[in-house]
């Protein structure tokens, strides 16, 4: 495309004033072109002839620094509405993802170049530490971007991670500390950013929303420094990702003979952090944990350390119920408001009708009124006492993604389970297959009256004013897996839980008295809640 006129070529990029000239003139109202448009300058400028090392590098990492704060922002449109069946998105994500695969195929084209290269400048020798650094954030990043939408990870990104960090540590800048962009504050280093891709791959994502696959990144980054990597396996690092294989890592199994390219690492050692960040965020709500991000409540930052905190053990969990192969219709809705409706209910008794007749606008419960919804017949592919694995095709589950709640009715039942969308993955034939952790098959619609918490009791202020007008919430009980509610969860409405506080759950003659204690899980529009009995 760009030809040579003697020694020089035509290149617009070949200047690297004129370069970041043509960038400051980029539309800044129109991030999606501008970050297209950079895309195409990286393809152009990895091969372009007449460019020496040094300049070509120089270039690519302009155009990298450019191109940074526009892919940010862009993740954050598509991370605010990530459903797997919608255009706009898909169109959001491919750009992002086009500028991360050009950005990565660049900075190998520019290390393969120095690696030919026999007289190398002192320039370019002292930034061999930074265009690895950022070769292997390029890699993790496009893989990060391939795990939110739920697809198989591209396998040359295991090749590009080997060979990037074979070079690394060839070239004996493994280790060497840098900062990978500048206003960075904080150092990296190859071996870090290669862990930061490892660990973030074996912290199952798939069971993860698109958001939390991101903050998940984010929390990695910040905590690689706690990551080992080794040449000989012990306790800390059960996981091998062999150098030579071009393969993603997995767990090392005990026969398994170990070769001078295998490379053992784990995330132990970030666990302390992990649960003081945890500790911190539920003795004190109001605390914002925000180097991780701010577009996460504490609540919803809990719920992916905890995550993370079971995943990054030495021995973290793996599926242990049997499995069956079924062929089989379910019926399947969704939404905290439409399930407290259609599951079972259990009569307030009295006491609650009398409140609730005095003036119903008062009590504001969900199910108040009816609500509209629609159900989709889903076709199920195996199943489990805990969970069903589910099929997708066409249009179907469109609002589809990880900790929604839904409710499940088989083919020939009457009473809707109450499950959640916990895993999710994209064939290559653009099947979504879906995965429902069943939460309970004999979930129960319930009132609660709200109480209070200690001296703001309620009931305090009905007896020294004489009458009080009581709140109400709706609740779904959950069973425990025997079936019993001794130890049962509940799901509330998103922004209900409060610690400690107080509330009646009314079952007629059979109201008892509960006080909530914890926040086990959070959606986009439920929580459930741990709670305990009282007498």
């Amino acid at each position: 495309m760009f030809k040579l006129f003697g020694e020089k070529p035509d290149h617009p990029m070949y200047d690297l004033e004129e370069a970041k000239r043509l960038l400051d003139e980029l539309a800044q109202d129109d991030v999606p072109k501008s970050l297209e448009e950079i895309t195409f300058w990286l393809d152009s400028i990895k091969n372009a002839a007449g460019f020496s090392t040094e300049l070509r590098t120089a270039t690519i990492m302009l155009l990298d620094e450019a191109g940074q704060p526009r892919q940010a922002e862009l993740l954050q449109r598509y991370l605010s509405a990530p459903h797997l069946h919608d255009f706009q998105g898909l169109h959001l994500w491919q750009g992002i993802h086009s500028f991360a695969q050009a950005l990565t195929a660049a900075y190998a084209a520019s290390i393969c170049e120095y690696q030919r290269t026999e007289k190398r400048s002192f320039g370019i020798k002292e930034r061999i530490s930074l265009i690895c650094v950022r070769q292997l954030r390029a890699v993790s990043e496009q893989m990060e971007l391939e795990l939110i939408r739920y697809i198989e990870v591209d396998p040359g990104i295991w090749q590009m991670l080997c060979a990037c960090y074979r070079f690394a540590e060839a070239e004996q800048c493994a280790e060497s500390m840098v900062f990978a962009y500048p206003g960075h504050v904080i150092h990296t280093n190859s071996q870090r950013e290669l862990l930061r891709a490892l660990v973030l791959y074996i912290s199952s994502p798939a069971t993860l929303a698109a958001d939390q696959i991101d903050v998940s990144y984010r929390i990695a980054g910040r905590l690689s420094s706690f990551f080992d990597l080794k040449s000989t396996a012990d306790a800390d690092c059960p996981y091998l990702f062999d150098l030579s294989a071009n393969a993603p890592p997995h767990k090392m199994e005990n026969d398994q003979p170990v070769i001078p390219s295998n490379r053992f690492f784990g995330s132990t050692r970030a666990l302390p952090s992990l649960k003081k960040i945890i500790e911190q965020n539920e003795n004190d709500p109001a605390w914002q944990e925000r180097r991780f991000g701010s577009d996460f409540t504490p609540a919803g930052k809990l719920t992916v350390l905890k995550h993370l905190m079971i995943y990054w053990a030495a021995e973290p969990p793996h599926r242990h119920m049997e499995r069956r192969d079924i062929n089989a219709t379910i019926e399947v809705t969704r939404g905290f408001r439409v399930i407290s409706q259609i599951v079972t209910h259990i009569n307030a008794g009295h006491v609650a009708e009398e409140d609730a007749g005095a003036s119903r606008a008062k009590i504001g419960l969900a199910a108040a009124a009816d609500i509209a919804y629609t159900t989709e017949a889903w076709n199920i592919s195996d199943m489990s006492t805990a969970g069903i694995g589910a099929t997708l095709t066409g249009g179907q589950g469109g609002w589809v993604k990880i900790g929604d709640l839904c409710a499940i009715k088989p083919q020939s039942g009457q009473q809707w389970w109450v499950g959640m969308i916990r895993r999710l993955h994209t064939d290559s034939d653009g099947k979504i297959h879906v995965g429902i952790e069943l939460l309970a098959k004999r979930p129960v619609s319930v009132w609660l009256r709200v109480l209070g918490k200690g001296a703001e009791l309620a009931s305090n202020w009905e007896s020294s004013s004489g009458s009080f007008a009581y709140d109400y919430l709706p609740i779904i009980l959950l069973p425990d897996e025997h079936n019993a509610y001794l130890n049962a969860t509940m799901l509330m409405e998103s922004g209900s839980f409060v610690a400690d506080t107080l509330y009646q759950v009314m079952m007629g003659e059979k109201s008892r008295d509960i006080k909530l204690t914890k926040l086990i899980a959070e959606g986009e529009d439920y929580e459930q809640v741990g709670f305990e009995w009282l007498m």
